[in-house]
């Protein structure tokens, strides 16, 4: 099953995640591949406004009283949203026992930086009106998870209440594109690759220089954040990205736990029901939530 999920990836989905191809046509083809995606068993999946910014409510047949998770979805800040992502939310929230709040924040080139921070922050904020922060896990895949920790960030900055727990699949930190995996696994990702997310790179930064800790999480102070969870797959060229976080993060005096997992590729959390990995990996997303609370 791992080596026909990988082809599947590689066929439908790297073609079609290239600078070549209209933003339009990425967007539209990246959901129609989430169609054979399992969606958690029982939960419901409607839309609802955060305040102001437009996302949906999942809610799974194990979500405990009070508990929330605030999810941004990934798509290198271009792509990306309730079609492509909505699966693997659910999965995220019957795994955490927790009613997702999935974040439909405006997408580059039509809205740069700091859009998507604004949106996240609004929502969190909005959140925090009906749940207590230590009630709340914010989890993001992808640029989905570099925003969470500039999230995360922002509001240690603003003096503003933390979440509990930070959950990041296959995190983009580095807009630069410095990491060593970029070259290092370059043949190996069967879904990214290093034009492409230098070409959403510029898209979502507009005239703001990549190096900003606020693009680039992985360049700032990542001092005094959440314990997090951080997934990865050993080939994607966003290994990197994952292994430096954690090797900073831990430096600064964060809590980090990092799960590499070996032979699998970018968001294969999105394979759960299928590859016994991903099931893996939601489980132990579940502990992790369950520690915080006690």
């Amino acid at each position: 099953m791992r080596t026909f999920l990988y082809w599947v990836v590689r066929l439908t989905l790297k073609p079609f995640l290239s600078p070549r191809v209209p933003v339009s046509v990425q967007r539209f083809w990246s959901g129609v591949a989430a169609l054979t995606a399992k969606a958690a068993p029982g939960c419901s999946n409607e839309p609802f406004a955060l305040g102001v910014v437009p996302g949906r409510k999942l809610v799974p047949t194990t979500a405990r009283a009070g508990r929330a998770l605030l999810y941004l979805h990934g798509g290198a800040y271009v792509i990306g949203g309730p079609a492509s992502h909505a699966k693997l939310a659910g999965r995220l929230a019957h795994a955490a026992r927790a009613t997702a709040y999935f974040v439909d924040y405006r997408l580059a080139p039509e809205h740069p930086f700091p859009a998507a921070l604004d949106d996240a922050l609004a929502a969190y904020r909005w959140l925090l009106q009906t749940h207590a922060p230590g009630a709340v896990t914010v989890a993001g895949d992808s640029a989905g998870a570099g925003l969470a920790l500039a999230l995360a960030m922002t509001l240690r900055d603003r003096n503003l209440p933390a979440p509990a727990r930070l959950v990041l699949l296959s995190p983009f930190t580095d807009l630069t594109l410095g990491g060593a995996s970029h070259r290092d696994k370059a043949s190996a990702d069967p879904m990214l690759t290093h034009a492409w997310l230098a070409a959403c790179s510029a898209m979502y930064a507009g005239s703001r220089p990549l190096t900003d800790p606020l693009l680039s999480p992985l360049l700032g102070d990542l001092s005094r954040l959440p314990a997090m969870l951080v997934q990865v797959g050993s080939e994607e060229i966003l290994l990197s990205d994952s292994e430096d976080l954690a090797r900073r993060a831990q430096a600064a005096g964060t809590t980090v736990t990092l799960q590499r997992y070996d032979g699998l590729w970018h968001e294969f959390q999105v394979h759960a029901g299928s590859l016994a990995d991903a099931d893996h990996a939601l489980a132990c997303i579940g502990e992790f939530a369950d520690a915080a609370h006690g």
